[in-house]
C-alpha cells in the first residue's frame, strides 16, 4: 500500500508542476511497479500499455465524435444562439444565473466543455458588463454550469462520465434516475443559491466590471452575434440526442453522429472549413483521449500490484462504513489523484466494480454514485480544464479560483454524499 501511496503523491506533485501527463503516467507507473516488486519494463510495456489502450479502444469514437459535434455547433452558431438566449432570458439582475445555465444546458446535451466556455465566454462577458457584475465571478459561474450538476448528477446526459459506467456496468445513462434527479436539483441549488449571493456581497463592496483590452476584443465578438439560429431551431440536435440515448437506446456514437448530421442540415449556410473541423477534433480529442488513457494505464499498474488488492479487500471488509459509502470515496480520490473525473472513474470502475457488485450493490446505484463521486475532486487547481478556463477568462488562480471550487469541489463533494445516501435507501444490499 505504501507503493500507492507514493506513486499517487509523486503523479500529484509532477502534475501539479505542470508537467506533462504522458511522462507523468509512465513516471509513476514505473516508481509504482519498482515500489511493489513488479517488473518494471514488463509492468511499463505491458501492463501499463494495454490498460491505456484499453480505455482508447473502448472511448476513441466517443470522444471524437463529442469534439465534432461540439466544434459544429460552435462553427454553426448554434452554440452561442442557446447560450445567448438562456443568458439573456433571465436579465441583468439573474446574469450570473444565466450563464450559469447555459453552459448546463450544452453541456448536459453533450457539447464538450471546453467548446461550451469558447462559445459562452463572450456573451457572459457582455452579460457581465451590462449586469456591472465583476470579472473574477465569471469563470466560478461557468464552471458552475459545466462541471457540477449537468455533466455528473442528472441522468440521460452522453456526456463522458455518465457513459463511461456503461461500459464496466452494463447499465444505461438513465441508471438511478430518482436519485440522479434529486442529487442534481439539489446540487443546482447550492450553485445558483451561492452564486446569487456572492454577486450580491460583490455590489455591497462596490466591486464592478472592468474592461481591459483582451475583454474588449471579446466584447466586440459578442456585439457581432446578431444572425444567430434561433435558438429554438438550435437546440433541436441536442434533442435528437438525447431522444435516441435516452429513449431508443442507440450507441453514444450514433447519437452524437446523428445531432452532428441534424445539425450540419439545418444550418447548412454556416457550414465552412469541414475539413478543418474534423483536423481540429481529431487533434483535440487525440490529446484529450492520451491524456487521460495515460492515468488509466497507471491504474493498471497499481491494480496488478498486491498492495491493492490488499487496499481493495480492506475497503470493502470495513463494517463500519457502508460499501456505497467507501466506492464513492475511493472514486472520488482517485479522480482528485488523476485530476481527471473521467480517468479516475474508469480505474475505479475498471479495479472494483466486480468487487462491489459481488457485495449485493445494484449496478444502478454504482453508475450514479460513481458519476457524481468523479467530479467531487477533479477540479483541484492542477486539473486541465480549470487552467484552461481561467485563461480564457483572463483571471488567475488568485483572483478567481475560490469561486470555482465551491461550486465544483464542494457542492458536488455534497451531492456524493446526498446520492450515497439516497442510494443506501432506495437500492439497499440484496
Amino acid at each position: 500500500m505504501l507503493a500507492i501511496l507514493v506513486s499517487l503523491a509523486l503523479l500529484i506533485v509532477l502534475t501539479f508542476r505542470k508537467i506533462n501527463i504522458v511522462v507523468v503516467g509512465i513516471a509513476a507507473a514505473a516508481v509504482m511497479a519498482l515500489l511493489s516488486g513488479q517488473p518494471v519494463v514488463t509492468a511499463v510495456t505491458d501492463t501499463y500499455m494495454t490498460g491505456a489502450a484499453q480505455f482508447v479502444r473502448d472511448n476513441f469514437l466517443l470522444f471524437f465524435f463529442s469534439v465534432l459535434f461540439g466544434k459544429v455547433m460552435e462553427e454553426t452558431g448554434a452554440a452561442a444562439s442557446i447560450a445567448k438566449f438562456l443568458a439573456e432570458l433571465l436579465g441583468e439582475k439573474f446574469a450570473i444565473l444565466g450563464v450559469i445555465f447555459s453552459g448546463a444546458v450544452l453541456v448536459y446535451g453533450g457539447v464538450t466543455t471546453l467548446v461550451v466556455v469558447f462559445s459562452l465566454y463572450p456573451i457572459a462577458l457582455s452579460l457581465f458588463k451590462k449586469a456591472n457584475l465583476p470579472r473574477y465571478l465569471l469563470p466560478g459561474a461557468i464552471a458552475g454550469g459545466c462541471f457540477t450538476f449537468a455533466c455528473a448528477n442528472f441522468p440521460g446526459t452522453p456526456n463522458l462520465v455518465n457513459v463511461i459506467p456503461t461500459t464496466y456496468l452494463g447499465t444505461n445513462t438513465m441508471a438511478a434516475p430518482l436519485v440522479g434527479v434529486i442529487t442534481g436539483i439539489a446540487v443546482m441549488l447550492m450553485v445558483c443559491v451561492y452564486f446569487l449571493w456572492e454577486a450580491s456581497r460583490a455590489r455591497a463592496r462596490g466591486d464592478c466590471f472592468v474592461e481591459d483590452e483582451a475583454t474588449t476584443q471579446s466584447l466586440v465578438k459578442a456585439a457581432s452575434m446578431v444572425r444567430l439560429p434561433s435558438p429554438i431551431i438550435a437546440i433541436l440536435p441536442i434533442v435528437l440526442i438525447l431522444i435516441l440515448l435516452n429513449v431508443f437506446k442507440q450507441h453514444v456514437v450514433v447519437d452524437m453522429l446523428g445531432g452532428i448530421l441534424l445539425c450540419v442540415v439545418l444550418f447548412f449556410r454556416n457550414v465552412h472549413g469541414v475539413l478543418d473541423m474534423f483536423s481540429y477534433s481529431a487533434e483535440n480529442s487525440a490529446i484529450a483521449i492520451i491524456n487521460t488513457a495515460v492515468v488509466g494505464g497507471f491504474g493498471s499498474v497499481v491494480q496488478a500490484s498486491q498492495g491493492f488488492q490488499k487496499l481493495l479487500d480492506f475497503a470493502t471488509s470495513l463494517e463500519n462504513i457502508p460499501p456505497l459509502l467507501a466506492f464513492g470515496l475511493m472514486t472520488t480520490i482517485l479522480a482528485g489523484a488523476c485530476g481527471s473525473g473521467s480517468g479516475g472513474l474508469g480505474i475505479a470502475l475498471s479495479a472494483m466494480a466486480d468487487k462491489y457488485i459481488s457485495l449485493g450493490l445494484a449496478p444502478e446505484i454504482l453508475h450514479r454514485v460513481g458519476s457524481a463521486a468523479s467530479v467531487g475532486l477533479d477540479s483541484l487547481p492542477h486539473n486541465g480544464a480549470v487552467i484552461t478556463l481561467l485563461t480564457i477568462c483572463g483571471q488567475s488562480h488568485k483572483e478567481s479560483y475560490k469561486y470555482i471550487f465551491f461550486p465544483t469541489v464542494v457542492f458536488t463533494l455534497a451531492g456524493m454524499f446526498l446520492s450515497i445516501a439516497l442510494g443506501t435507501v432506495l437500492y439497499p444490499i440484496s
